[in-house]
């Protein structure tokens, strides 16, 4: 489940696109957390989810909604896809975050180049 641990900036490398997508999980006020997720030269995507009795439920979801260049418009989708699925649960595993939505996991793993 979503702790303190979780807390910071991670990315997901895929062959798909030329550059990382890069999330941040910050916890915000109460029980509330903040995902903000965005692929270099695309749009910033924004979730807000709930702990809830030992569980996330997300409460809102926002994007922008600018051009995108041709080489990140696929993995850009996958992750619009994804967070549109609703966020339900966000574990840290090592130096890794495995994050569940709609169904379905992404890991994403500590953004080296934040971490130096």
């Amino acid at each position: 489940m979503v702790g303190k641990a979780c807390e910071g900036d991670w990315e997901y490398r895929t062959d798909r696109a030329p550059v990382p997508v890069k999330i941040t999980v910050k916890k915000f006020i109460g029980d509330d957390w903040m995902i903000a997720c965005m692929v270099p030269k695309g749009n910033m995507m924004h979730c807000m989810v709930r702990e809830t009795e030992g569980t996330l439920k997300q409460i809102k979801y926002n994007t922008t909604d600018k051009e995108l260049p041709v080489e990140i418009m696929e993995v850009e989708g996958l992750m619009t896809d994804f967070f549109e699925g609703g966020i339900t649960d966000i574990k840290r595993e090592g130096e890794s975050l495995r994050i569940t939505s709609g169904g379905k996991e992404m890991v994403f793993t500590l953004d080296k180049d934040k971490s130096m």
